[in-house]
């Protein structure tokens, strides 16, 4: 009998707090809906022109995070019309890893043709049948591999490297010569 006098206390409880609740959720938004038309904080608000200039800013920096720079070479270098040394070097690597070429081949009397074609920085060794340029290799004889591309047959020859130009010559040899640069 006890219990039912508790389940009822427990419940009267619940419904007077939710009273309370609503009065006090009421009245809060009684005083929030009387906004004052000036507000004490007005003078404290960004002017039409310090907000453009805030705004201003913000588009600068967005744009220089969407900024991509195209240039290869680098803007602080003083000489930029005179190639330097490391320039033609590197011109010269870059040429040489561009060519499709054929550095050798392997004609034995017996067993498995095979030619080594470098290109893009990388040597391969093919055999007849395949894949190469978009085409496949038909045969492989001394010093040369015929291939087909959509039909065509055409011929790739043993080619050497591209001469070395003279500036870079002269200083591979100039390291050993310990010249400087003043």
């Amino acid at each position: 009998m006890e219990e039912k006098y508790l389940k009822d206390l427990v419940i009267a409880f619940i419904v007077i707090l939710f009273i309370v609740l609503g009065v006090k959720c009421n009245s809060l938004y009684n005083s929030i809906k009387v906004v004052p038309v000036e507000s004490k904080y007005q003078k404290l608000g960004l002017g039409e022109d310090l907000f453009n200039q805030i705004q201003d800013i913000e588009q600068s920096i967005q744009d220089r995070k969407d900024f991509v720079f195209t240039v290869t070479k680098d803007p602080l270098e003083q000489n930029l019309i005179v190639k330097t040394i490391q320039d033609l070097e590197k011109q010269w690597r870059i040429e040489v890893e561009n060519l499709v070429r054929l550095e050798s081949t392997i004609v034995p009397a017996l067993g498995e043709k095979k030619a080594a074609i470098s290109h893009k920085g990388k040597t391969v060794i093919y055999t007849i049948g395949d894949d190469f340029m978009f085409g496949k290799i038909k045969d492989i004889r001394e010093g040369e591999i015929v291939y087909s591309i959509r039909g065509n047959d055409n011929i790739l020859k043993i080619q050497k490297l591209p001469e070395k130009p003279e500036a870079i010559k002269e200083n591979s040899n100039a390291s050993q010569e310990r010249k400087y640069n003043w």
